[in-house]
Order: C-alpha cells, then structure tokens, then sequence
C-alpha cells in the first residue's frame, strides 16, 4: 500500500498473506472518516486483529495523533482485542527514547503494539482464512 493522495511513494506497507486469508481493507482517509485527522488504512484480519497503518513523510508525531484517532473512533474497544499500528515514514526526526514512550503509551492506552520505521514495512499474516 503507498498513499494514493500523496506524492510521497516512499512510505509503503505491505501484508504478506501466504494462506491467503480473507483480510478487510478500509480505507479511512477520505472514505471512512472525511474530517479531521485519521488513518489511512484499516486492516480487519480473520482473528478480528485490527490492523492502523498511516503512510508519512517525516511529521511522526502526528501519525503518532491519526492512529490514535483512529483507534478511538472504529475499535471496538475490546480490552483482549489485538491491535497493531504500522507508521511508515520517509524520517523519523524523534529520537529512540520517544519512541519507546510512545510504544508503552500505545499498549497500556489502547492495547496496541507500535511499530515506526522508515521506508517499507512488511508483516506477515500466518492466520487462516
């Protein structure tokens, strides 16, 4: 996935789905959530893991502010639901230490592990369909 309003190719993610399960693709910016600040994607796997990905340039901390947004407006909120958030960015200007608190805001806030890297970001999906 790149972002389709963007000029910014860089930012990519992409799922690997080797047992080609059934995966729901949202797309929240634009779609979904039309004001405000949100997410570009939403990926609902078999298992109901919830799956926020936002593609950036360099501003982090507000990817950082558009998943959480979008966690707050289409999770469910199940404290035993997974989710994970995927921040692709082209730089990241924080530092290691920022990162860290945001990852352990993430967990003990929504139940959700953060991942931030620069460039693309692959993740396999083992599931079944």
């Amino acid at each position: 996935m790149t972002d389709p309003g963007s000029r910014n190719k860089r930012s990519k993610f992409r799922l690997h789905n080797p047992n080609r399960a059934t995966i729901k693709v949202v797309q929240v910016d634009d779609c979904v959530i039309k004001e405000g600040i949100r997410c570009d994607y939403l990926l609902i796997l078999p298992n109901e893991e919830e799956v926020y990905i936002e593609l950036k340039g360099s501003n982090v901390q507000h990817a950082v502010e558009q998943i959480e947004r979008g966690i707050e407006l289409l999770s469910c909120n199940c404290k035993s639901l997974i989710k994970l958030c995927f921040i692709s960015s082209t730089r990241c200007p924080i530092n290691s230490t920022e990162i860290q608190n945001l990852k352990k805001k993430f967990k003990q806030k929504y139940n959700a592990k953060l991942f931030i890297k620069n460039g693309e970001i692959s993740y396999t999906y083992e599931g079944n369909s």
